[in-house]
């Protein structure tokens, strides 16, 4: 009979997921086996990069990511799960955990309470005889909520013998089940619909399939609505007559006439969150019909419990029953001329001349947006550059965005543009990151992109210090002078670690980077010099008491 870190290690590897980690006493075993019966294993240079990777491949893959990290290394991963938990993506983590006997090991820590405190599970292997029903429920727990769960495995078990069966891999396989609505539920919503005439359906993360996009279509030609994505289902639309973009908070100029004027919302798979919604302004004054397969997140009446793609169909057909049996004029507003382009904040005055050797913000991101190739994974990491960047750098389908900022921390983003890079490595990820965020989590593990050769190409918009404090202080009148960092230049040191790099001064210069690109240098790493007070943050959270009279 196998050891338990052989058989793990078997059952793993016949997943065909990549396994992200960082060894020590609980794991190295486990990943060694991995290693040697072929499993594909990218070693990290710290623990939270592991588990963003595996969400990262999590992410642009739709399978569940495999992580491992050794006992006591669960702290080091707090911020990373509480990330993936909050933006929704299955994985699991095996945590090594100090032997049951050894109560004064210094890296005993209380991982339960860890885990649960970021919100991911935590399932704990207590005795290997119950291990197969332990891990089969972790992959089912992650994949059906959507989730971390996190594998507490003693390090006592490693080499105990063991016998695991193949219920995993049949865990993974079992197809999702759809959630068909109420006839009730669907009736109520269209006596809704009924009674609007300006309705706009609103697609969210959990309506990107190829068969929610047709049905949601579908429905809006029959009501003559309009449609419009949450960020996270960015570019679902993109190219329809009727797509207004993202709706909520980083909505366009265009398209904020529309929403002020539409009397409905059919919110699909998307959770209507405060950042969507603009603090409610979004959704004030209108009627809401919530479609969501998590009941738990029901933001409105009527609700209805159903997954996307047949909720859709179902309230076509109801609509057909009700006499609305062919499709109506996309509705329009009456005498609207186009509206200018929301126009950004910017930190300071920019009637002065520009920093020499920088280039501007907006018309950068123009730029990269244009000579990306057009197949491209996105990831942009948190901060100041986050709203623009992610506004104007577009991307094929909604699963090619890889969303970092639902913890709201910087310095994710460049480990979950890895998972993506692994996950899908014949395309081109980019990480978009201020320099605060590349130093914070980015320069180390950009070593682990040149060792797997990733295709990666970073982007470093460098304006020389943390740019949403540096707003708030010059708003405020206030001396920025503690937001300023004296960074290393970024292009050299890409290159001391193996890796490939280059710098923009000027905008002539990002013909060099097309260059590069083209020559598959790989991974590439770009600073961008930029004049921090020039960076536009065109995004802002509305007090409650402000809601009611917002727009979106």
């Amino acid at each position: 009979m196998n050891s338990f870190h052989a058989e793990l290690a078997r059952v793993c590897t016949e997943l065909g997921t990549p396994l992200f980690g960082v060894t020590g006493d609980s794991n190295l075993f486990f990943v060694d086996s991995f290693v040697r019966r072929g499993g594909r294993y990218v070693a990290v240079t710290h623990e939270g990069a592991a588990v963003l990777m595996a969400a990262g491949y999590a992410s642009v893959s739709d399978r569940v990511g495999l992580a491992t990290i050794t006992q006591g290394a669960i702290t080091n991963a707090v911020t990373a799960l509480a990330d993936a938990t909050r933006s929704r993506l299955p994985l699991v983590l095996f945590a090594g955990e100090t032997p049951s006997w050894d109560d004064d090991n210094v890296q005993r820590v209380p991982t339960d309470m860890i885990v649960r405190s970021s919100g991911a599970e935590y399932l704990r292997l207590e005795h290997l005889a119950d291990a197969d029903d332990v891990l089969s429920l972790a992959f089912r727990r992650a994949r059906r909520s959507a989730r971390p769960v996190v594998v507490g495995i003693p390090t006592d078990h490693t080499h105990e013998p063991c016998s695991l069966s193949g219920a995993l891999s049949g865990s993974l396989s079992e197809p999702a089940q759809e959630v068909v609505p109420t006839r009730d539920a669907v009736r109520t919503a269209v006596e809704v619909l009924l009674r609007t005439r300006r309705p706009l359906i609103l697609a969210g993360r959990g309506a990107i399939a190829e068969a929610d996009r047709a049905a949601m279509l579908a429905l809006a030609r029959r009501l003559g609505a309009r449609v419009a994505t949450t960020l996270r289902a960015k570019e679902l639309f993109r190219g329809e007559p009727a797509d207004l973009g993202i709706f909520g908070g980083l909505r366009s100029g265009r398209s904020a006439v529309y929403f002020d004027a539409s009397d409905v919302i059919v919110a699909i798979g998307a959770s209507l969150n405060s950042y969507t919604t603009h603090q409610g302004a979004a959704t004030h004054g209108r009627h809401v019909v919530h479609v969501d397969v998590d009941a738990a997140k029901a933001r409105s009446t009527p609700f209805i419990h159903g997954s996307a793609a047949v909720t859709a169909r179902a309230l076509l057909e109801e609509l057909t029953a009700q006499g609305v049996d062919s499709d109506r004029p996309l509705w329009d507003v009456a005498g609207s001329a186009e509206p200018e382009p929301v126009r950004a904040e910017t930190s300071a005055a920019t009637s002065g001349d520009r920093r020499p050797g920088t280039v501007e913000y907006l018309e950068s991101l123009e730029l990269l947006d244009s000579l990306l190739p057009p197949d491209r994974l996105l990831t942009v990491d948190g901060g100041r550059i986050f709203f623009e960047s992610v506004r104007r750098i577009s991307v094929a389908s909604p699963r090619d965005y890889v969303h970092t900022m639902s913890m709201g921390s910087i310095g994710l983003g460049l480990s979950l543009a890895m998972g993506a890079a692994v996950a899908d490595p014949a395309r081109l990820s980019v990480a978009v990151s201020g320099d605060g965020g590349f130093m914070l989590g980015g320069l180390s593990e950009f070593t682990t992109a040149v060792r797997r050769r990733l295709k990666l190409l970073v982007v470093v918009l460098n304006d020389g210090c943390y740019g949403a404090e540096h707003h708030h202080f010059v708003k405020r009148g206030h001396d920025p002078a503690t937001t300023y960092f004296d960074w290393p230049d970024f292009a050299p040191v890409a290159r001391s670690l193996g890796g490939h790099g280059m710098e923009v001064h000027r905008p002539a210069d990002f013909q060099h980077v097309a260059d590069a690109i083209a020559a598959g240098s790989w991974p590439l790493l770009v600073d961008v010099k930029l004049d921090p007070n020039r960076i536009p943050m065109d995004f802002h959270r509305a007090p409650p008491a402000a809601r009611a009279g917002g727009h979106p």
